[in-house]
């Protein structure tokens, strides 16, 4: 069966997202054929439209991949509602019946923890903190 892989980001108003999401896609296409991502919000494409188009590309069964931290209202409601899922955890395009699995979010990980603190220590030992890029969300955000 061929699975397709979606990655399922929140999204935002400031860009970097769409950065992030193709920088995942690209590393997951080392293991997987099918990868794309959609987002919740803000951004494109959308989770329903990077579902059709794995659909697409051939993709029989979907696993759906969030990069969120912990379960909560996007994981339980919004996910599978902007995917289509239905109460049997199907899809339905022209007619083809796909089988969508949605996986656990990150959740506390050892390997997350290494991550942080490496991002503490290179903040300890740089010259100079990250610019503080709040008031360009801002602008962003109110837009």
């Amino acid at each position: 069966m061929k699975t397709g892989v979606l990655l399922v980001l929140h999204g935002s108003r400031v860009n970097e997202w769409k950065d992030v999401a193709i920088k995942y896609k690209d590393l997951l296409k080392r293991h997987f054929e099918l990868v794309e991502y959609g987002f919740i919000e803000f951004n494109q494409p959308s989770l329903k439209e990077a579902t059709d188009l794995l659909i697409t590309q051939g993709a029989e069964e979907i696993v759906a991949v969030p990069l969120l931290f912990a379960a909560g209202a996007h994981f339980y409601r919004d996910i599978p509602r902007l995917i289509g899922i239905d109460e049997r955890g199907e899809i339905v395009m022209n007619g083809k019946k796909v089988k969508v699995r949605i996986a656990k979010p990150i959740g506390v990980d050892e390997r997350v923890a290494e991550i942080l603190k490496e991002r503490v220590f290179e903040e300890m030992d740089g010259p100079e903190p990250l610019e503080d890029n709040r008031e360009e969300a801002k602008i962003k955000h109110d837009s």
